[in-house]
C-alpha cells in the first residue's frame, strides 16, 4: 500500500499525491537563516509556463509571468531566475515537507523535506528528588518542543 500526502491543489481543492515512487531530498537548516529550496526537476534550460510550490497549503504560483505569494509574503518568495522558493528568514514553524508542481504535473519530481532546527523550549520546572548536605537529585520533565535539535547537556545554575 503506497502513501499518500494531501497537498493543495490549484483548483483550490485538496488532492492526494501517491508519494511512496517520489525520493525525498533532505535539508537542514538552522532557524533565522536563509533558505532556497531548488524546485526538482527544473534546471536554467526548463521552459516553465506554470509553477505551483505547496507544503500544507499553497504558498506561490507563477503563471506566465505574474508571480503570487500566497502565504507568509514578508519571508517568502520565488527566485525568478531558478523558480527556487526562498524564505528569508526561515522559522522552526517553517519545518515540513514541501512540493514544486511545474506545468500543471500531477507529480512531483521529488519531495523537499526542510527540517528547521531552533533552541529547543525550556524543560519543565525541576523537582528535587533527594538531597544531602553535599548534594542534590534533580528531576523535571522534557522540553515541550525540541524543534528538531538534541538536547547535549543542561546547565543548572544554583542561587
Amino acid at each position: 500500500m503506497g502513501s499518500y500526502e494531501p497537498l493543495f491543489g490549484s483548483k483550490l481543492c485538496w488532492y492526494l499525491i501517491d508519494t511512496s515512487t517520489v525520493p525525498v531530498q533532505r535539508l537542514t537548516a538552522d532557524a533565522g537563516s536563509n533558505v532556497t529550496l531548488g524546485c526538482p526537476g527544473v534546471n536554467e534550460h526548463s521552459l516553465v509556463q506554470a509553477l505551483e510550490w505547496s507544503s500544507h497549503a499553497k504558498l506561490v504560483e507563477y503563471m506566465s509571468e505574474s508571480t503570487t505569494v500566497w502565504k507568509n509574503r514578508h519571508r517568502i518568495s520565488l527566485l525568478a531566475d531558478s523558480f527556487a522558493l526562498h524564505f528569508h528568514p526561515v522559522r522552526a514553524e517553517d519545518s515540513g515537507d514541501y512540493v514544486c508542481l511545474v506545468n500543471s504535473r500531477p507529480k512531483p519530481d521529488a519531495i523537499v523535506r526542510l527540517i528547521v532546527q531552533d533552541v529547543p523550549d525550556p524543560p519543565g520546572r525541576p523537582l528535587i528528588i533527594s538531597f544531602t548536605s553535599r548534594s542534590v537529585n534533580l528531576s523535571w520533565a522534557p522540553s515541550k518542543d525540541m524543534h528538531h535539535s538534541t538536547i547535549t547537556h543542561y546547565i543548572i545554575h544554583v542561587r
